[in-house]
């Protein structure tokens, strides 16, 4: 008997099962080695890019010590009348101004530069505050000048975006301050927080300070959005102003002393007047005593007519011949139309300019003047042949151009002599020719490779790639008050280190058709 195994073959309908589980089971490795590999590579790009903003930031801090220094270097070297400032140290001449260096766009810290750090493309950017309209006038006390203050802000902020595709109406200009007006004089109506502040006064608590201009995004959408404070390109490529380069918070600074110090002077100057008044007072009433006495006599004295005056005496000619001098004074009540509102005409964009004042009274066409002015090559300060000229932050040439060394420059524009003289008064005391508050914005940009292998992009290209974010791209703003406390130079951050969500363009005077 023989003793067998016996093999019997799978069913045709079962045949291959095992090699499609063993594909199956194939496939689900695969994924999942290939999701590990995924995250892993996501994980080490989230680690390269952590590490570039370090970087990043590193040398953006490095960049913004450097513009400290030179902030400070550039007023030192115009308080000693000269050096290598170059605008060669001229000091301002304007009666009542204290001698201080005059900024313009000749100035190093106004030039955009561009340079490189660890594989990291660098743009430093200066704005001056000074060169903006302080919305903070619209708080004046005198009501007349807060009024003024009120039409040029409407002004400003239809301007700013006059011609693009952001442009702002005359209506929605006017709803705009309204609502800037409203939320400083009625903060406790206002849902947003409001931050304690040095400049608070515990008498009057609706009356509160803006800390930064995007404070008003959480005002009204509808009349504040978002892009209305970051530069970006409407639809036609136009380039479209944030608020924030014609309009600031920050160019009114002082220390606590000092406004300790303004206090006392006003409180001592009301004390004054307070005096001056009861001493006024007292003299009336001796006066009108001595008056009564005097009639009475002149009643029994017959020779004299009944003539109730007295003309022996002294104060009653006075106060007949000048009838002001009855009144008490009150000097120091108003303050002046340029305080805390002067803007430097060096560096201040067409739209700051033709808003201080109301077009029936100075033409658009004088202030057009007023930039061709600062535009004009300064044939005297040019580089000789010999020398190479300074290029700016794409290679260009840098021509040297002419600049206000004092507000009554102003006087030499054409169409002066048809101001009327008010007019004329009142440009002098919103004009000025120094800057002492700055924002400055650095970005930092990492290439792509592709750009890498390209080489250098034209200016157009370049603007275009940061501003869309093309690479890793951050903008950091830091705020500073160049503050001369005597013969030294003090750099105060108001705000030291802030990201913004935009890469910001100069306002040029005459921008160009292609940019």
């Amino acid at each position: 008997m023989k003793i067998g195994l016996l093999y019997r073959s799978a069913p045709r309908t079962r045949r291959g099962a095992a090699l499609m589980l063993s594909t199956m089971v194939l496939l689900v490795l695969i994924l999942i080695m290939a999701q590990i590999k995924y995250s892993t590579d996501t994980g080490a790009r989230v680690s390269r890019n952590e590490e570039t903003l370090i970087v990043m930031d590193q040398a953006i801090e490095s960049a913004l010590l450097r513009v400290y220094e030179d902030l400070k270097a550039d007023a030192e070297a115009a308080a000693e009348g000269g050096g290598d400032d170059p605008t060669g140290g001229v000091a301002s001449a304007a009666a009542g101004q204290e001698q201080g260096a005059v900024d313009s766009k000749e100035d190093e810290w106004a030039k955009p530069e561009r340079t490189s750090m660890n594989d990291l493309q660098l743009r430093i950017f200066i704005q001056d505050e000074d060169s903006k309209f302080n919305v903070l006038s619209l708080l004046t006390v005198n009501e007349e000048e807060a009024e003024k203050a009120f039409d040029r802000l409407v002004r400003i902020i239809e301007f700013s975006r006059m011609g693009t595709g952001g442009e702002i109406s005359g209506i929605d200009a006017e709803s705009m301050a309204r609502v800037i007006l409203e939320f400083m004089n009625r903060r406790q109506d206002q849902y947003l927080p409001d931050p304690v502040l040095i400049s608070d006064i515990e008498d009057d608590e609706d009356l509160g300070l803006p800390w930064s201009l995007r404070e008003l995004v959480a005002l009204d959408p509808g009349l504040f959005p978002e892009d209305m404070f970051r530069d970006y390109r409407d639809e036609d490529d136009y380039v479209v102003h944030s608020l924030g380069s014609f309009l600031t918070v920050w160019s009114s600074i002082g220390t606590l002393d000092e406004m300790q110090s303004a206090t006392g002077n006003n409180n001592a100057a009301s004390q004054q007047n307070q005096n001056q008044q009861q001493n006024q007072n007292q003299q009336q009433n001796q006066n009108q005593q001595q008056n009564q006495n005097q009639q009475q006599q002149n009643q029994q004295n017959p020779l004299n007519n009944g003539n109730p005056q007295n003309p022996q005496n002294p104060q009653n000619q006075q106060n007949q011949q000048n009838p002001a001098a009855q009144q008490p004074s009150n000097s120091g009540s108003s303050s002046s139309p340029g305080t805390g509102a002067s803007i430097n005409i060096n560096t201040a964009p067409l739209a700051v300019l033709a808003g201080l004042m109301d077009g029936r009274d100075v033409s658009p066409r004088f202030w057009s003047a007023v930039l061709e002015f600062r535009n004009e090559e300064d044939e005297e300060a040019a580089p000789a042949e010999e020398e190479e000229p300074p290029l700016d932050e794409f290679g260009e040439e840098i021509v040297t151009r002419r600049f206000f060394s004092a507000p009554e420059d102003i006087t030499e524009i054409t169409g002066w002599d048809r101001l009327e003289p008010i007019v004329q008064g009142e440009i002098l005391s919103l004009i000025k020719t120094e800057s002492n508050v700055f924002s400055i914005f650095v970005t930092a940009r990492k290439p792509t490779g592709q750009e890498q292998l390209e080489g250098q992009a034209s200016r157009n290209e370049i603007e275009r790639q940061e501003a869309e974010g093309q690479g890793l791209v951050r903008t950091v703003r830091s705020v500073v008050w160049r503050r001369s406390n005597g013969s030294q130079i003090d750099i105060i951050p108001l705000i030291r280190w802030e990201v913004v969500d935009y890469v910001p363009y100069e306002v040029l005077d005459f921008p160009d058709e292609d940019r």
